[in-house]
């Protein structure tokens, strides 16, 4: 029997309109690399060179742009992987990576031939970092690599081309690929996260993740500020004269994430102080003195599925992508791509 989850529900929950995002976070969030993408320009009917025929494809489609390009699913791949990792990653984590970008893209594709989605104009993945991975064009990536583009795009080339053309399944389905930048050590069990128990998608060590840059960071906010950007969102929340009393039990998961919390008597989870205040993580704890809030964030991301940072260390250690997968994705296989593509 084959794992039936909501994809659009699930990867929702991962983009909450940070980097997923981001998801993941993301990209899916947080992400080693990702940032929001600036394909090619054009109108609404694409302008790139059509694939070759035979050759699997994507439709992808450009907001900004109000344009539908039909991309060959392995050039889609090198603009997701160059958007969602950085090229200086290890090569075993790039091609993790690129398995993890297949198969999210493969499982939207899918999606959108059961049930389209009439904001992508027919396509079947967005470019909008906020809503789905991030994908960026060779004329951007020249722009932003400048000088060292030929060698960074050999290397996402290389990786994209070396993953085997194969996607993480579980029970025959592709999975629900989800991964962040930075774990607080421990990745997240999707049920913790997002309320709904995934069985690839559970806590596992990442170890790694503690040697990351800015893997522990430090927010300050004056009262005012905390208490118009949680006002603004819930209108009826009432916090006290005593700003020191306004967060209370927080209770948390056992990679440290904050699972539940009282806000001014109104009950909220971590993701939700995370969205209101535009922290890198739910792994925080918080402190008040002298009218200001201080919040110790660990991580970056939603914590789900594959750390990128986590990835790196692991290769880097001398795991090969396929380690690095069963890993993060307990109980996946590896399928060609090519059994569910027609």
């Amino acid at each position: 029997m084959r794992l039936k989850v909501s994809v659009a529900a699930v990867f929702a929950a991962v983009t909450f309109a940070s980097p997923l995002a981001v998801f993941l976070a993301g990209r899916p969030e947080g992400g080693g690399g990702s940032s929001p993408a600036s394909p090619q320009s054009g109108g609404t009917e694409s302008s790139s060179p059509a694939p070759a025929g035979g050759q699997a494809t994507i439709k992808v489609y450009d907001s900004a742009q109000d344009k539908v390009m039909e991309l060959a699913f392995s050039d889609y791949l090198r603009g997701a992987l160059a958007a969602e990792m950085p090229p200086t990653f290890a090569p075993e984590a790039l091609k993790a990576q690129a398995t993890a970008c297949a198969t999210y893209a493969l499982r939207l594709k899918q999606q959108a031939a059961e049930s389209p989605n009439e904001s992508l104009k027919g396509a079947d993945i967005s470019v909008d970092s906020r809503l789905h991975q991030g994908y960026i064009s060779d004329t951007d990536l020249q722009t932003r690599w400048g000088q060292n583009y030929d060698y960074y795009r050999s290397l996402i080339q290389e990786a994209v081309d070396q993953s085997g053309n194969q996607i993480l399944t579980y029970e025959g389905a592709p999975i629900i690929s989800a991964y962040h930048s930075i774990s607080p050590g421990k990745t997240e069990a999707a049920e913790d996260i997002w309320g709904q128990a995934v069985p690839y998608l559970v806590s596992v060590d990442s170890p790694g993740d503690l040697l990351a840059p800015d893997y522990e960071t430090k927010e300050t906010f004056t009262k005012d500020v905390v208490k118009e950007n949680l006002s603004q969102k819930w209108s009826d929340i009432a916090l006290g004269d005593d700003p020191a009393t306004w967060f209370a039990d927080l209770a948390t998961t056992p990679s440290g994430t904050v699972k539940t919390l009282t806000v001014g008597g109104k009950a909220l989870s971590g993701g939700d102080i995370r969205s209101a205040l535009n922290l890198r993580c739910a792994a925080f704890s918080v402190s008040y003195k002298d009218g200001t809030f201080t919040f110790d964030v660990k991580g970056y991301g939603h914590g789900v599925g594959m750390s990128q940072y986590g990835a790196d260390y692991m290769a880097r250690q001398g795991s090969s992508a396929q380690d690095i997968l069963a890993h993060y994705y307990p109980g996946t296989a590896l399928e060609p791509l090519a059994n569910f593509l027609s």
